[in-house]
């Protein structure tokens, strides 16, 4: 299966899989936009398309306001991007490229008069050290080892690994999430719904780690994620009953320690800009952000 030349594109399916990681190992991003199990599972929230333009793969968003991600490769980006923004004159609205991580920033847009380069602070990628959200040691962590003692103390749990045998348990633990927070009433819930459905029922394909936490033997928390980079693992997803105090930190640190051990950074994705979301992130004291930013062309 080989993708279409550009202009030309395709919609996103799992007979790409193997292709477009292959590419991403080759040319890896550090946004976690950039990874094929992103892109599959949001691809009807976003009408995600692909295609290749010389030996980089372009990424466009075909869902109002339309626009391209970074092209990832390692050839004639320049070109890649005049082609672009070209291609882009077709849509309403201004052409524009989003979510373009600081790296390729640097790399090719860093004084460069053709393009306006803008910050895009609502889709930030927090990171943090693995061995720090682990341990929950000093000062900074005091009140989520507290939350996560408390738990402990207060109920028998277990965790386990994902397995392709507990999907339909999962599936019922998302439908309780969700109707707990009436996601269909909210545009945004709704979207993520959807991609991690995607996630779910196609689980084994998609070759992702899961991990569960139970009491009384029902699923109370669950969470999804994979590694980005050699030392970089990001959590796709990461859902708890929010009756139980404690269980966020708890499911956190417990699939860390499963599944994440050996890197040192954990991705824990975007805040988008709602303010509740951007405080409990910000609550886990991240090490860095992986800044993302809107590329417009200086008329």
């Amino acid at each position: 299966m080989t993708l279409p030349e550009f202009p030309d594109f395709t919609e996103i399916d799992l007979s790409f899989k193997d292709i477009i990681r292959d590419h991403l190992s080759l040319c890896p991003i550090e946004a976690s936009e950039y990874t094929f199990t992103n892109m599959f599972a949001f691809s009807d929230a976003y009408n995600f398309k692909l295609s290749l333009f010389k030996n980089n793969l372009m990424i466009l968003k075909d869902k109002g306001p339309v626009s391209l991600f970074c092209p990832v490769g390692n050839d004639v980006i320049s070109n890649a991007l005049d082609e672009g923004f070209k291609y882009l004159k077709k849509y309403p609205g201004e052409p524009h490229f989003e979510r373009i991580p600081e790296s390729f920033v640097r790399a090719h847009l860093m004084d460069n008069e053709k393009y306006i380069v803008e910050e895009e602070r609502d889709h930030f990628d927090y990171v943090y050290d693995v061995k720090e959200l682990i341990e929950l040691k000093g000062r900074k962590f005091h009140d989520k080892k507290n939350k996560a003692n408390k738990f402990r103390s207060s109920y028998q749990y277990e965790y386990s690994a994902l397995s392709p045998g507990m999907i339909g348990e999962c599936l019922e633990f998302e439908k309780y999430w969700c109707e707990e927070r009436e996601c269909e009433k909210y545009y945004g819930l709704h979207k993520e719904r959807c991609a991690i459905l995607e996630m779910l029922n196609n689980f084994e394909l998609l070759n992702i780690k899961g991990g569960t936490i139970k009491v009384d033997k029902k699923i109370v928390a669950l969470t999804l994620g994979e590694k980005i980079l050699s030392d970089t693992f990001v959590i796709h997803v990461e859902k708890a009953s929010s009756r139980i105090p404690g269980l966020y930190q708890v499911i956190n640190q417990e699939f860390l320690m499963h599944e994440a051990g050996s890197c040192k950074f954990v991705n824990r994705e975007q805040d988008l800009g709602i303010e509740g979301l951007r405080s409990s992130k910000m609550s886990y004291n991240p090490v860095k952000f992986v800044k993302k930013y809107k590329v417009r062309k200086r008329r």
